[in-house]
């Protein structure tokens, strides 16, 4: 016993005398590039990474027998914003569709991080076992530093359903914490930590949007470097320095295979738009010979290519739609044709504060508000469903459709919830909406108020 109490007062000395040992926060997972492979980061609060990047794991809780160390990636986008250092670690060779313990921190100090726990991704062996595949969806978050009512976001009950049920990924379509980089960066820092009883225990998959512009997109890109970024096009260039590319990238789970692009490089980035477009379309040429094994594709973006709102729904979504206009008038670098020639299943987007879910859409060569031709199915659609899921909290209250409901358009709302995406085999897809607002009603949250069944047994290019 006295052995143990010296051991400490010397961990604690050193710590806090001779250096300082700073404690793992912000831990979030995001899924590697094959089953085998979780990526996890976590930040500390030091200066010029001084310290450690270690994590230990395994199958049981009280048996972490496995050690990886990764790398550390200093953040402080020139001693502007508060400073902090980024570490970042690759488990490899996991079995799949297995259940794993892990700790982070710095191995010489023994400053680790509480014990967390994920579940591999599965394989072709383990995939059948492991449907439904279930993933929650939405954009617009924002944190408890930046909400006007906390008690309007969604998180308590996303959070609960991570808890205890069986979710195998999170998907963020931009706008995190109003902003990462608020307050000199203490409004992000706040945000990561609140979404850890998440993001520690299942992928937090993302992309950029709109209120990640600041410091061009610095916080966003440094804040997730665990996301499988794109090895063709590997690095982006921040006001923090050249990182990965994590603005437009892909990964495969199960019988999905997601996209994200950025819509804000159509706005802030223009110089990169002929390259997402370009490697978009060899993405989805590489997807659509993977149909067998992948069948769904959904691509996620930011904007909106379909709503029905406001303003929002004209000229920034004909930029997405038809493309930037060229000086002979005709539109160049689209992303609807890729969607519609390629046969991707959804869209998905945030950026309106609302809720709206649209039938198939196919292109028809009118760039207006009303553009696009529907036949309002959900079984073998001959086109990409659109959907809009950006009510998940934001800093700026219920946003209210302007314009009246357009037929190609199934359900919508303006109050706060989420979506639930669930595969159930190769050719069906469960979708729900789940309402989480306490200004539309304090004692009856978290119900479902839309859903839908979308079966498709012809995969593969509509234009066909």
């Amino acid at each position: 016993m006295i052995k143990s109490i010296n051991t400490v007062i010397l961990i604690l000395i050193y710590c806090f005398i001779i250096v300082n040992c700073y404690d793992p926060e912000q831990v979030h997972l995001a899924l590697g590039r094959s089953p085998d492979t979780m990526a996890v980061q976590w930040a500390t609060m030091d200066t010029y990474c001084t310290t450690a990047t270690n994590v230990q794991y395994g199958i049981s809780e009280s048996d972490l027998d496995n050690f990886v160390e990764g790398e550390c990636y200093e953040f402080n986008v020139g001693n502007i914003q508060i400073q902090q250092s980024h570490h970042v670690a690759y488990l490899i060779k996991l079995e799949a569709s297995t259940k794993y313990y892990y700790k982070v921190g710095d191995n010489s100090t023994s400053t680790w991080s509480t014990i967390y726990h994920f579940t591999t991704a599965p394989d072709a062996t383990t995939l059948q076992s492991s449907l439904p595949q279930k993933f929650i969806i939405y954009g617009d978050l924002g944190s408890g530093a930046s909400q006007p009512d906390h008690s309007s976001t969604i998180m308590p009950w996303a959070s609960l359903e991570v808890q205890t049920g069986d979710i195998d990924m999170i998907l963020h379509v931009g706008d995190f914490a109003y902003d990462l980089d608020s307050n000199r960066g203490l409004v992000g820092r706040q945000f990561m930590n609140e979404i850890s009883n998440m993001s520690a225990y299942v992928p937090y998959m993302v992309d950029q949007g709109n209120h990640e512009s600041g410091y061009d997109f610095a916080h966003y890109t440094e804040f997730f470097r665990n996301q499988p970024y794109n090895l063709d096009y590997p690095t982006v260039n921040t006001l923090n320095g050249n990182a990965p590319n994590n603005w437009y990238f892909s990964w495969n789970i199960g019988l999905v295979h997601f996209i994200t692009i950025s819509s804000e490089i159509y706005f802030d980035h223009p110089t990169m738009i002929s390259d997402q477009w370009n490697w978009l379309k060899s993405d989805l040429e590489i997807a659509n010979n993977n149909r067998t094994l992948a069948p769904w594709i959904v691509v996620n973006a930011h904007r909106s290519i379909y709503c029905s709102c406001d303003s929002d729904c004209g000229s920034a979504a004909t930029t997405l739609r038809a493309g930037v206009k060229q000086t002979d008038g005709s539109y160049a670098y689209g992303i609807e044709e890729l969607l519609y020639n390629y046969g991707v299943d959804l869209w998905i987007n945030g950026h309106e504060h609302n809720y709206e879910r649209m039938y198939d859409i196919a292109p028809n060569e009118i760039y207006t508000y009303l553009s696009g031709i529907s036949t309002q199915s959900t079984i073998d659609p001959p086109a990409t469903i659109y959907i809009v899921t950006g009510d998940a909290g934001n800093d700026e209250d219920h946003e209210e459709f302007s314009y009246s409901q357009p037929s190609r358009t199934a359900f919508r709302t303006s109050s706060y919830g989420y979506s639930r995406m669930s595969i159930y085999n190769e050719t069906h897809l469960y979708w729900e909406q789940v309402e989480c607002d306490l200004s539309v009603s304090p004692t009856v949250v978290n119900e479902v108020i839309d859903s839908f069944w979308l079966i498709q047994n012809n995969h593969g290019s509509f234009s066909r």
